[in-house]
């Protein structure tokens, strides 16, 4: 669907999220912002040129309005929201574990829902971002969401019930590649690289590494078998990694289940 430069989307909420949101698409869409600290508002309407707004404001003038709250303020924010709905407005919540069904609930129960989860990785336009759709929203509506998140990364359409799974895969994911990160630049310092040689080496590895699986369209298993010759430097630091008492397959699957459960917990 094309991009309307005319219609109008309301940020609540100016964080990581909602302020990564803005920078991706202030300049196809007539933006406005609710976010009550001031330095973060104003940075926006600095360096953006957003319209900033109070609650009511934006609920004027809004056609698509996106939640980029915490979880833990959601209920005060839809019980203010409330008297300013109608059925021309589309809601859509970045927020972690809040159900489509619940801010219908809030929201007077014929309101045009999208949830999204969005990855850290949008704050530089190359996030993937996890969409589904509530019982009241229309073709058109995901095709608006689509065009929103589209700015930022990619877009992925799945069933609300496979949410909480988006969420431990891609949502939290960039945390687990944090961690492999340093704990890979950790150990090429403990062979002798400076911080900033083991980190030049350990970034450019992983990007040069990541552009050949993408562009390859290989499976990992074949460009791994593709360094690795019997017996060689590779194979050595393989054996290691490969250790019978080291399954990465079922740590990571451990890993994802606990985040996914995690997520079903604070459902509401």
């Amino acid at each position: 669907m094309a991009i309307k430069k005319d219609l109008n989307v309301g940020i609540i909420g100016a964080g990581n999220m909602g302020a990564a949101i803005v920078a991706g698409i202030w300049s196809k869409f007539f933006v406005y912002v609710c976010e009550t600290d001031k330095r973060k508002s104003q940075k926006l309407r600095r360096r953006y040129k957003v319209a900033l707004t109070d609650l009511e404001g934006l609920m004027e003038v809004s056609d698509i309005i996106i939640l980029a709250v915490k979880p833990q303020g959601f209920e005060d924010l839809l019980g203010r929201m409330k008297p300013f709905m109608g059925r021309q407005k589309l809601v859509v919540s970045i927020a972690a574990g809040i159900t489509t069904r619940y801010i219908e609930k809030r929201l007077g129960g014929k309101v045009r829902v999208v949830r999204a989860m969005p990855n850290l990785p949008v704050q530089v336009q190359q996030g993937i971002t996890g969409i589904c759709q509530g019982a009241q929203a229309t073709r058109q509506d995901i095709a608006r969401v689509k065009g929103i998140f589209g700015c930022i990364g990619e877009v992925l359409q799945v069933e609300e019930k496979m949410i909480d799974a988006v969420t431990a895969v891609s949502g939290s994911g960039p945390a687990y590649f944090f961690l492999f990160v340093e704990q890979y630049m950790q150990a090429a310092r403990k062979v002798g690289f400076s911080n900033e040689v083991a980190r030049q080496l350990v970034l450019k590895t992983i990007e040069g590494s990541l552009h050949l699986l993408m562009d390859s369209r290989q499976d990992p298993q074949e460009l791994r078998e593709k360094v690795t010759s019997k017996g060689g430097t590779t194979f050595a630091a393989l054996e290691i990694l490969m250790a019978q008492d080291v399954r990465y397959d079922k740590v990571f699957i451990d890993a994802l289940k606990a985040a996914r459960k995690r997520a079903k917990e604070l459902s509401r």
